[in-house]
């Protein structure tokens, strides 16, 4: 199998080590504000402007999510993941503008920090759809399956059109980089 590599897509000239699900709820409702305000008519930023709503949605899918991978064995070290996907997602770009993206060898992912779901998280669990959990070895097994190839695992969970990555800590590399 090829390399694997994860990328979490942000804004051009934003920091890709925010997380305003990591803020305080009240510091996390004035980011929102702010950014959705800087970013108008940007589709990313969309979820800003509904915080009241995507707030306790996002919330609610990290929780689920945690609990179920330390059912698995996982051992993260935080309550809200970093947002990545397996690969690359044409979808994801243009949702961030074509904007930059930080790309990092799934080899150099713990297992215990690293987990997966076959599309959007938050996405599928608000739309009441079942949602699996994957540890990096159940992926790497399922990845086996389609013959090792992203591309046809991404085409059997249509309409979703990515693997959800779940990053449970940041990457020591990172440590210097403000947050």
């Amino acid at each position: 199998m090829a390399p694997l590599i994860i990328t979490h897509y942000f804004v051009h000239g934003t920091d890709p080590w925010q997380n305003i699900m990591l803020l305080p709820e009240a510091e996390a409702f004035s980011k929102a504000a702010e950014l959705a305000a800087a970013h108008e008519g940007m589709e990313s930023f969309g979820r800003f402007a509904d915080f009241i709503h995507y707030y306790p949605l996002r919330k609610t899918a990290d929780e689920w999510v945690r609990k179920e991978f330390i059912r698995l064995g996982g051992r993260p070290r935080l309550d809200h993941p970093y947002s990545f996907v397996l690969g690359e997602s044409d979808y994801l770009k243009k949702w961030f503008d074509q904007g930059d993206s930080l790309q990092i060898p799934l080899d150099r992912v713990p297992e215990d920090q690293v987990s997966f779901t076959l599309g959007d998280s938050c996405a599928k669990l608000s739309r009441g759809d079942t949602l699996e959990v994957l540890t990096k070895q159940m992926l790497l097994e399922k990845l086996r399956a389609f013959g090792d190839s992203v591309e046809k695992l991404i085409q059997s969970i249509a309409p979703y059109g990515y693997v959800e990555v779940q990053m449970w800590f940041r990457p020591e590399i990172f440590a210097s980089c403000p947050s």
